[in-house]
């Protein structure tokens, strides 16, 4: 029996061989989330509830104007005073205009957040980050269209105004 080692040329060409080979993973198809379905009407997502429209951008910048609420730099940024994470809807009650260091500080300090959610409270009422469907899931408009809400929260407002 006689020895015959690989050169390492040969060595090295089974190993790329297998490099070049595609691993392929069988992936399955995303599920995709059913949509929420509440007295026959359908919720839109999180995502869809939480996000500033332009529409919502505007109304805000024409409400508390184009300096930051805190300080009143003129460079600003929108704030959901009900953080996104808690569920605080993109709608412009819910907004704020903050600079960059008051954004910050809203996001790192708990009392400074609370500050400016109370600030809105005392203005809006409690309902202040709420959306229409979050008043309608919970029976506070009889149903979900943009003049319920609308006059719901006209009246939270005057009786905190």
């Amino acid at each position: 029996m006689e020895f015959n080692p690989y050169s390492k040329a040969d060595q090295l060409k089974g190993h790329q061989r297998e490099k070049e080979k595609p691993k392929h993973k069988n992936r399955r198809p995303r599920k995709k989330k059913n949509p929420q379905l509440y007295r026959g009407r359908m919720i839109p997502t999180k995502k869809e509830r939480t996000m500033i429209t332009p529409e919502n951008y505007n109304r805000m910048i024409e409400e508390f104007g184009e300096y930051c609420l805190m300080c009143g730099h003129p460079g600003i940024e929108a704030h959901h005073i009900v953080f996104r994470s808690q569920f605080g809807t993109g709608n412009w009650r819910n907004l704020a205009p903050l600079c960059n260091k008051c954004h910050r500080q809203a996001h790192q300090q708990a009392e400074f957040a609370q500050l400016i959610r109370d600030m809105r409270a005392e203005r809006f009422g409690i309902h202040f980050g709420k959306d229409k469907w979050s008043l309608f899931k919970e029976g506070l408009i009889p149903n979900s269209t943009d003049e319920a809400y609308e006059r719901f929260m006209k009246r939270e407002e005057e009786a905190n105004g």
